[in-house]
């Protein structure tokens, strides 16, 4: 029975595996039919439109000669617009003969349409599942905050401090940055922490004491702050160790529980823009502080890795977790292509602005010899970064 529950949990993890890649590939085409979509408006000439690379697993050539391609590596896809990479000083529908606003466009288009595409999967998770705000669920006759919170209640800050993901302000932080800056250390004496409700973990005794935290919370479509009760943990020496919103160290959900705040179809609607924006501003800064090293390479995630985090969180955690990873997906995506780095659109759209304003086409071979340079050095730090998260 065993060996069997291993092998469908092995089959099961596969199932997953193909769900994540599904994903991925979804996510590039997206970003290739942003740039199609622009290519196709503005009437540039596409002479195949790709997800994936390497060997060809599936074509379809159209009647006006473009080729639809699925290929056989989900680590990217291309839409080959006619003479790109070339000077097509002799073609007049190559690539680089458009004008340059035209050739701005079509490159933003990829990174515009994630960014598109995000919105509208912010647009579920916030429906769907919810995100950073937490709304009360229960408040049973036994709870600390009995007759202070009600079932429904949104609460949206504490102590006056919004929650905020950008930064990592989530209800849970919040509580913990203002208890351990309130109450650090037991203000009673031995006697009286003796005497407070205690338990046993791990063999060590530790004491509650019941204390005051600020709820700022929404009711009724209104914003009121209210005076709550919180269980602060304390060890033997009167040291602080922890926080509960339960009258013991037990789960319980019919005394109290919680759960993200399932926003309404009006409020996701008017919430997936500034959401999204804020993913964006996150994404930002998080590559700011990959460049000033106050986080390190583990923090990135090449393809391979991208694909089991797909696929273990979607397991683990079903919808709701796909749900949180699509809207980050598709904004990583956005942000990522426009940074100015070798081989992603960032970088030709610098070199198209520069083109137009010196008024005066720059040189081809030079362009796409730092593109190949910077293809090779970028597929092998995805190869280092692969290894690092494989020897962790």
């Amino acid at each position: 029975m065993s060996n069997l529950l291993s092998v469908s949990t092995v089959f099961t993890y596969i199932g997953y595996i193909i769900l994540a890649i599904v994903v991925l590939l979804f996510m590039v085409l997206i970003h290739e039919l942003g740039h199609y979509t622009a290519g196709k408006i503005l009437k540039f000439k596409i002479n195949e439109f790709s997800v994936g690379f390497g060997p060809k697993l599936l074509q379809k050539t159209k009647k006006n000669g473009e080729k639809i391609t699925l290929r056989a590596f989900p680590l990217g896809g291309y839409c080959a617009f006619e003479g790109e990479g070339e000077d097509g000083a002799e073609n007049p529908q190559a690539f680089n003969n458009q004008k340059p606003w035209k050739r701005l466009i079509v490159l933003f288009f990829g990174a515009f349409f994630n960014f598109l595409s995000a919105i509208i999967f912010s647009f579920i998770l916030l429906l769907s599942c919810g995100y950073d705000l937490v709304e009360v669920k229960n408040v049973g006759t036994d709870s600390i905050n009995y007759s202070i919170l009600e079932s429904g209640d949104v609460i949206y800050g504490i102590d006056g401090k919004e929650i905020d993901f950008v930064d990592d302000e989530y209800m849970n932080t919040l509580i913990s940055i203002t208890v351990q800056e309130d109450y650090s250390k037991y203000s009673g004496t031995d006697e009286e922490l003796k005497a407070e409700y205690s338990f046993v973990s791990e063999g060590k005794t530790y004491y509650m004491d019941t204390r005051s935290i600020l709820f700022n919370i929404r009711r009724d479509g209104n914003e009121i702050s209210l005076d709550g009760n919180i269980n602060v943990i304390y060890d033997a020496n009167g040291e602080y160790t922890g926080w509960s919103l339960l009258s013991s160290e037990r789960e319980n959900n019919e005394e109290f529980s919680i759960g993200n705040y399932r926003y309404s179809f009006g409020e996701s609607l008017l919430q997936a823009i500034p959401f999204t924006c804020k993913w964006v501003w996150k994404m930002l800064i998080i590559f700011g502080q990959l460049l000033t090293g106050q986080l390190s390479i583990t923090t990135l995630a090449g393809p391979v890795t991208t694909i089991t985090t797909i696929a273990t969180y979607t397991q683990s955690g079903g919808f709701a977790y796909l749900a949180i990873l699509l809207p980050l997906i598709a904004v990583n995506l956005a942000v990522f292509n426009l940074l100015p780095i070798p081989a992603l659109d960032g970088f030709q759209m610098i070199f198209v602005l520069v083109e137009w304003i010196r008024k005066k086409p720059i040189n081809q071979k030079v362009l796409n010899m730092i593109n190949n340079i910077g293809l090779m050095l970028l597929l092998g730090f995805v190869v280092v970064v692969e290894i690092i998260h494989f020897a962790l």
